[in-house]
């Protein structure tokens, strides 16, 4: 049977902003962090659907309906999976490509894990040789010169890549990889990629090393610095795009930083990742940086995940300039609040730090001006006594920005703004702003229209089984038919976990990674067994997903049962105690305290049964003092009924 794999339907997700889907369809009002609206599935009065920017997914209060972007398609149009996710992907410009779940699939999955792998390894390397070869001493010398500690190195885990290719070759036969391996991974390149014969050479040699981390703070690829003045390649080498690695959807950094993004409620970002470290190890712990290619819009959505408002931290000369102009015209769309911090001439944020300290960057960074009033004050000071020709034809490159502004109170002041400080009238850029915005709508509409066509060319040639959630199962419930599905343990109601140290427990492992990789480093606990509750649970500990990034959370609950999927949405937008390693730690003992009361009540059952053999009620009352053992020698404070779990 023909499926769509998980890593499409992860991609799909991550193209798609779940806030502007549902917006498309009925309105949305901003309630703090979420959104908020009046249940499309069934009769409300008081809005209790609740949409979750964050984690990407929507959940009713009122009749339990939840998921991600494919879930709400298929139950508002009531839609077949395939169908739901295939309208999606034309509308995110994907193309599906169906596959046979079939050993050659697991093969790739396997190549893929290997790649991982194989990443990791060499940051491993890398580093060593950083520290440990007498080649890299060019290294080591450049991050000294740079202030650049050894705690600094082993914190961003710099490494050194040789220039002699044996020892690159050798690694990579020791470790097991493959060459085609290696160049599929990004490692190496053949040196003729029309005949593989001729061998291949190492992709990065005599080069200062940064990997490029996930979301989960694992190596998926590389930039290397050049080391010598005369050599060969650009400054900055950054690995060629791989299964793995997506140079326009991710950042350098944000691993690490993104915490703090959060925190602070903006982004700051950098133009290169040593101004991201020296930045970072100052105490500015809020930034990014690109990996050497243009911002995309790609790039404004995982901002906009995180953050209302980005400060572009650039060069102040004519290529800053211009690489601002550009990085706002990706943003704004998205709706954030785009500010321009220029440091003084000849300064880049390392060499400021290092000479003027990091309160210079900061005071720099928090009086960064909006992005128009910096245009205005930059270019239109020197206008507004000029001719008017020069005066509108300055309006009208306004206008072009002003129309992706879709916020109507932010742009009527930036009107406001632009008329006083040019001395035009206001009727006239407001014409060059509607005629722009009119440009903008057109385009849109012709796209939606492509989109329109294209996806009824794929329904009418369909033939596709309705599906049942992800799992694409033709016996399964249709999406309209889910409303009588018989849930386990439902009486009527949304299900729920009576338990709340598993409810907590599986939110925790669902969206905090320090939590997940703690506990889930272990298999899933044998004294599961004597529980209640604990299936989605067991889901959740064996799933393979990332809790930070929401396409990755949500395409595996995607393939879980419906009821399941109601299950997680459920327990996503509930509100609990802050989520942490050590909360997830005391629920893991509460519940095994509990397995340990169950398996007690269980020998004490046994007791009471008549006409028992002596040697029978030996083994039991030994079971239970060894049971009273285990629960003594439980973390857990008391023995008590008065749980707070």
């Amino acid at each position: 049977m023909a499926i769509i794999s998980q890593e499409t339907i992860q991609r799909i997700l991550d193209e798609t902003d779940i806030v502007e889907l549902i917006q498309g369809y009925f309105p949305l009002k901003r309630a703090g962090a979420n959104y908020l609206a009046l249940c499309p599935f069934h009769n409300e009065k008081t809005p209790s659907f609740n949409v979750s920017p964050q984690r990407q997914n929507f959940h009713c209060y009122g009749c339990g309906e939840g998921g991600d972007a494919i879930k709400f398609i298929m139950r508002y149009d009531n839609l077949p999976f395939p169908e739901a996710a295939k309208h999606l992907a034309s509308r995110a410009g994907i193309t599906i490509e169906e596959e046979v779940y079939d050993p050659q699939a697991q093969a790739r999955m396997r190549a893929r894990s290997e790649i991982k792998r194989m990443q990791k390894s060499a940051a491993d390397w890398f580093h060593r040789l950083l520290f440990k070869s007498q080649s890299a001493q060019p290294a080591r010398d450049y991050l000294k010169g740079r202030g650049y500690t050894m705690e600094i190195s082993r914190n961003w885990k710099f490494g050194f890549a040789p220039e002699d290719q044996r020892s690159f070759m050798d690694w990579a036969q020791a470790e097991g990889f493959t060459v085609p391996q290696l160049v599929e991974g990004g490692l190496a390149k053949w040196r003729d990629e029309n005949n593989p014969n001729r061998g291949a050479y190492s992709f990065f040699r005599h080069r200062l090393m940064f990997p490029v981390n996930d979301g989960m703070g694992e190596p998926i690829a590389f930039s290397g610095r050049v080391l010598s003045p005369d050599q060969k390649g650009g400054k900055y080498v950054n690995s060629p795009e791989t299964v793995i690695f997506n140079k326009s959807k991710n950042f350098f950094g944000l691993d690490k930083t993104k915490r703090s993004i959060l925190r602070e409620k903006r982004a700051i970002l950098f133009e290169g990742q040593l101004d991201l470290i020296s930045a970072f190890e100052a105490g500015i712990e809020n930034g990014v940086a690109g990996l050497g290619t243009a911002l995309t819009q790609d790039h404004g959505r995982i901002l906009k995940r995180h953050t209302d408002e980005v400060v572009l931290c650039y060069d102040s000369d004519a290529a800053g300039l211009k690489a601002a102009s550009k990085a706002f015209r990706i943003l704004a769309p998205s709706g954030m609040l785009i500010r321009l911090a220029l440091l003084p001439e000849g300064e880049d944020p390392d060499s400021l730090i290092q000479s003027q300290g990091a309160d210079a960057l900061r005071e720099i960074l928090d009086s960064a001006p909006e992005f128009f009033d910096f245009q205005i004050d930059r270019r239109g000071s020197g206008l507004n006594q000029g001719p008017l020709r020069d005066r509108l034809n300055f309006a009208k490159d306004l206008a072009g920005d002003m129309a992706l502004i879709e916020d109507k109170m932010l742009q009527d002041s930036l009107i406001s703004r632009v008329t006083v400080r040019l001395g035009v009238g206001e009727d006239e850029i407001r014409k060059l702003v509607r005629n722009e915005v009119a440009t903008k709508l057109r385009l849109e509409k012709t796209r939606k229209k492509r989109e329109a066509a294209q996806w009824k060319r794929e329904k009418q040639g369909g033939g596709n089984p309705r599906g049942n959630g992800y799992q694409q199962n033709p016996a399964g419930p249709a999406p309209e038919e889910e409303e009588t599905f018989a849930e386990p343990g439902g009486n009527g109601d949304p299900l729920t976990i009576k338990s709340r140290a598993i409810r907590l427990l599986c939110k925790a492992l669902l969206t905090n990674l320090p939590a997940r990789q703690e506990i889930c480093a272990h298999p899933v606990p044998g004294f599961f067994e004597n529980l209640v509750e604990t299936e989605f649970l067991i889901a959740v500990w064996n799933g393979d997903f990332n809790p930070e990034q929401p396409s990755s959370v949500n395409a595996f609950l995607g393939m879980l049962p419906p009821h399941q999927q109601k299950l997680a949405a459920a327990i996503l937008h509930e509100d609990t105690a802050t989520i942490s390693p050590a909360l997830a730690n005391d629920c893991l003992a509460a519940l095994r305290k509990q397995s340990i009361h169950n398996q007690m009540e269980m020998v004490k059952s046994q007791l009471g049964a008549p006409g028992l053999p002596v040697d029978r009620v030996l083994l039991l009352n030994k079971q239970l003092l060894d049971l009273r053992a285990q629960l003594h020698d439980s973390s857990q404070p008391s023995e008590t009924e008065d749980d707070p779990f």
